[in-house]
């Protein structure tokens, strides 16, 4: 395990010190019982095959010497009562330590529940502060299995075994410190375990840790397969493609398979090895120890019986560590893939003494901007105004950058050349939620979530009342079908909105916009998708919630665009017209070409 791993450990375990302490404890009360209910064997099987219920004086050790108190003391009752009271007791020891193994457990459970809850927590935090193009770098699939399997996979491999360690290791040294106790000689010959297992167990864990990486690596392929192949069931189904995608899950389900039961061969052999090791050793002791009791040695027959079940016990926990370390071993596996999205850092660069977001009484400019995700360039020296008042429409065919000028208005990405204004003030020194604070995004997707209108929108912003809510949906044109909804504004309306129409989709997402009441507002294809009724109903909504902010609208349709104020005409990521639709298609250059297309 790298120092980084034990970092993320430690760090992670660091607040639930105590509990860790506390679980320590309640295992060494735990064991002590477990001890005391042994040795208590010893006594029951002098009291049961004493002769004459004679007293037990002699003694070799102070052990014995205590042994012998409690043996004559119940024995001052009677043999018969003796082995109903020493029943009784050997009962009571057996529930006390099961309570406090229980008290244990559930202890560590919570505490490990609590650990994954932070954990989970963070790698969220950590996706919804990213820039976007960090999800360039990774498939949908892929995270999903990060921040559930992953961390199951950590609470499963990683903490259940240092919980099991930290239990074997008491149970352990103190069943070795009464073995030692009743004979040292014999006890020797015990820990030949464990230096064995500990060379056989290294020697399999590194090849196991490479195979666990690797497996959830393919678990998060499956993932991601199994969630683009249910969000594209209908096309799947539309080309006949259900054979082919089935095909391909398949044989990357046989390879997942697989390599599965080659991580698990390897985790399995850890317990016949340990199991192989411990008959070895307890045949010695049989063949050792019932040579001391039969030369009548210092090992009596009822301590050798004891000593004897004392260290069958000890071969469970001893074998449970061993088990554990290879499990921490497949843990890291996970570990490393929580820590790479734990460690990521967000690239977009915030002021360290921020200006606060203008009043906006001039507009948006773009000052020289170029800009690439990879290699390519996608915007080359863009410079334009966005005026206050007005709408500005942005046109041009696919991958022309129309999406990137509006992903850097949001500050999405941070700006490598050039600068983009608020009035005066540079984007840099503008924090980007500010900047988004006060932006309102009506798009030709609208993201609406499993719950009731009214918090749809709302979406983001508990202060406000019903009242305003009703008051952006009128303006919205959106009310009246909301109100013909069963339960109205408290009507659940489904995964994405599934119970609305694509226009009262949109409506919402307006009635968004205008509970907002933003500055800046960027229409992205908001009409494309909609019918004529609807579309009438949207438009009048946009041209209402339009007055007095700076408009930016994205258009692939330019029939929707010819009463634009402005129109930006993009390809290959530079400026080429701009101009009203009139001047444009006067000069017969790329908008009157574009235009003429979406004509025929």
């Amino acid at each position: 395990m790298t120092s980084k791993q034990k970092h993320f450990i430690l760090k992670n375990a660091k607040p639930y010190t105590l509990h860790y302490v506390l679980y320590f404890l309640l295992v060494v009360v735990m064991s002590v019982f477990s001890i005391c209910s042994i040795l208590s064997i010893n006594n029951f099987l002098q009291i049961l095959f004493s002769e004459g219920g004679g007293m037990q004086t002699s003694s070799t050790s102070a052990l014995d010497d205590i042994l012998n108190v409690v043996y004559n003391y119940f024995l001052s009752f009677g043999k018969q009562n003796a082995l109903v009271y020493f029943t009784l007791l050997i009962l009571i020891i057996y529930i006390m330590k099961d309570l406090f193994s229980w008290l244990g457990e559930y202890e560590m459970g919570c505490t490990r529940n609590k650990i994954t809850r932070n954990i989970r927590y963070n790698m969220f935090s950590r996706f919804i502060r990213q820039d976007l193009s960090f999800f360039v770098h990774y498939k949908k699939g892929d995270l999903l299995s990060r921040i559930s399997a992953d961390v199951l996979e950590y609470d499963e491999t990683v903490l259940r075994s240092i919980q099991t360690i930290i239990n074997s290791i008491v149970v352990v040294l103190l069943y070795l410190v009464c073995l030692f106790y009743i004979d040292w000689s014999l006890t020797l010959i015990t820990l030949i375990l464990f230096p064995l297992v500990a060379v056989l167990t290294s020697t399999l864990s590194r090849k196991l840790k490479s195979n666990s990486k690797k497996l959830q690596a393919k678990n998060g392929e499956l993932i991601s397969d199994i969630e683009q192949t249910v969000a594209g069931l209908r096309i799947v189904k539309s080309l006949a493609a259900i054979d082919y995608v089935n095909d391909k899950f398949s044989k990357k389900n046989h390879t997942y398979t697989l390599l599965r039961n080659k991580v698990y061969r390897k985790i399995y052999l850890a317990s016949p090895q340990s199991e192989v090791i411990s008959s070895f050793v307890i045949a010695v002791i049989l063949l050792i120890g019932s040579r001391e009791v039969l030369s009548a040695g210092g090992l009596t027959s009822g301590m050798f019986i004891v000593y004897l079940i004392l260290f069958i016990l000890i071969i469970k926990p001893a074998k449970d560590a061993s088990t554990a370390f290879y499990n921490i071993q497949k843990g890291t596996a996970c570990m490393d893939r929580i820590m790479e999205i734990e460690d990521s850092e967000n690239t977009i660069q915030e002021p360290s003494n921020p200006i606060a977001f203008p009043n906006m009484e001039k507009g948006i400019r773009f000052e020289n901007v170029s800009f690439s995700y990879t290699d390519k360039q996608v915007l080359k020296g863009v410079s334009c105004m966005f005026e206050k008042g007005k709408t500005t429409a942005i046109v041009g065919s696919s991958g022309s950058g129309k999406t990137t000028m509006i992903d850097l208005i949001e500050k999405f990405y941070s700006i490598k050349e050039g600068d983009i204004l608020f009035d005066e003030v540079s984007i840099k020194d503008i924090l980007s939620s500010n900047i988004r604070n006060n932006i309102a995004m009506v798009g030709q997707d609208t993201i609406l979530v499993n719950d009731t209108v009214a918090n749809n929108i709302s979406f983001g912003d508990t202060s406000y009342t019903l009242e305003q809510i009703k008051q952006a949906a009128q303006i919205a044109n959106a009310e009246e079908f909301i109100l013909r909804l069963p339960n109205g504004y408290q009507t659940n309306i489904g995964d994405r909105g599934d119970m609305l129409s694509g226009g009262q989709k949109q409506r919402i997402s307006i009635a968004r916009a205008v509970l907002k009441n933003a500055p800046i507002l960027i229409l992205d294809e908001a009409t494309s998708a909609l019918d004529t009724e609807s579309e009438r109903l949207v438009q009048d909504a946009l041209n209402r919630l339009s007055r007095d902010k700076t408009v930016i609208m994205i258009a692939h349709r330019l029939s929707t665009v010819v009463n634009a104020d402005k129109i930006i005409v993009l390809e290959n990521g530079e400026i080429k017209e701009q101009g009203t639709h009139q001047e444009l298609y006067n000069q017969k250059g790329v908008y009157y070409n574009l235009y003429k297309m979406q004509e025929i």
